[in-house]
């Protein structure tokens, strides 16, 4: 069997290693990668415009079939993106014997009954405990992926989950060795088909030689007419007052316009997200500026 080959050059030229293609010894080694290098899965592959990244919410996460039901299926991997997009991985080997059609079926199970009896508290806590296994902050990695330094926009981040699981929005992920053909038809073919919902397969490639390992991502179905419209396929722009007004109910509105001016006369600041506002405070802290005490979200939403 033909094994492609990789070259590593040094700085004078020469080639200072010939790597060969290689096989995984186990699907597990696979899974085991993606949680620990998460830009295995291409984002600026994905969405050029707008790269992608990435939040691992948790490996192995169960799937309920029906609401309050515990797990029913495992999903090998659920990450969110940096517009709150849930993202479904399954990772297989090419030298998996299954159907290409039952590893399809198997993802849209995942995905449909996912999308309905998740909530954003859910993914919200489970990300958490994965996150403090590593003895991280899931806000401060929030707002990493963000590339923000405002606490409000971790609270909207989790409304803006919400709503798109509500709305189900999402992207499938297959994630092997080598993609075959049978199955790059098929995710080509539900890519172009599904509005809400972006399929993709990623080849992950392993090079070995001489001691050496190397790992190569590939993104696969992708094409210009199948991005159109896909979530994150253009970055998220803040809302105005006027776009958010337009979203809320007749009597929400009166009452936030009343709010928003209210805090414009006592010097407040008000941000705007990509899908409601905070009402700020400026503060005297060493690790921020200002302080969020007051949100609101359309139609009708207003906390304290």
């Amino acid at each position: 069997m033909h094994r492609a080959k990789i070259f590593l050059i040094n700085d004078s030229g020469k080639v200072a290693k010939e790597m060969l293609e290689t096989s995984y010894e186990t699907e597990e080694i696979l899974q085991w990668l993606l949680v620990m290098k998460p830009d295995l899965l291409p984002g600026e592959q994905i969405n050029p415009e707008a790269p992608r990244r990435w939040l691992l919410v948790k490996p192995e996460i169960g799937v309920p079939g029906e609401a309050g039901e515990g797990s029913r299926w495992s999903l090998d991997h659920l990450f969110l993106d940096q517009d709150g997009v849930a993202t479904f991985v399954e990772c297989k080997r090419a030298s998996d014997s299954r159907n290409r059609r039952e590893v399809v079926a198997q993802m849209l199970d995942y995905a449909a009954n996912g999308l309905a009896y998740w909530s954003m508290d859910s993914l919200r806590q489970a990300a958490a405990e994965t996150l403090r296994e590593e003895g991280k902050s899931l806000d401060d990695e929030v707002k990493q992926l963000l590339e923000s330094a405002n606490e409000g926009d971790v609270d909207t981040y989790w409304k803006q989950v919400e709503e798109n699981l509500r709305a189900g929005k999402a992207r499938l992920v297959f994630v092997a060795d080598e993609i075959p053909k049978e199955l790059r038809r098929l995710v080509e073919f539900l890519n172009e088909k599904m509005t809400d919902v972006e399929v993709l397969a990623v080849e992950v490639k392993q090079f070995v030689g001489e001691g050496v390992k190397a790992v190569v991502p590939r993104a696969i179905g992708l094409t210009e007419k199948s991005r159109e419209g896909k979530p994150g396929a253009e970055p998220k722009k803040a809302l105005t007052r006027e776009d958010f007004l337009a979203k809320c109910t007749s009597v929400a509105a009166q009452f936030f316009e009343k709010a928003l001016d209210e805090a414009a006369a006592r010097n407040l600041s008000i941000y705007w997200g990509t899908v409601g506002f905070s009402v700020r405070a400026r503060v005297v802290t060493e690790d921020r500026e200002y302080a969020s005490f007051v949100y609101g979200w359309p139609p009708n939403l207003f906390e304290v």
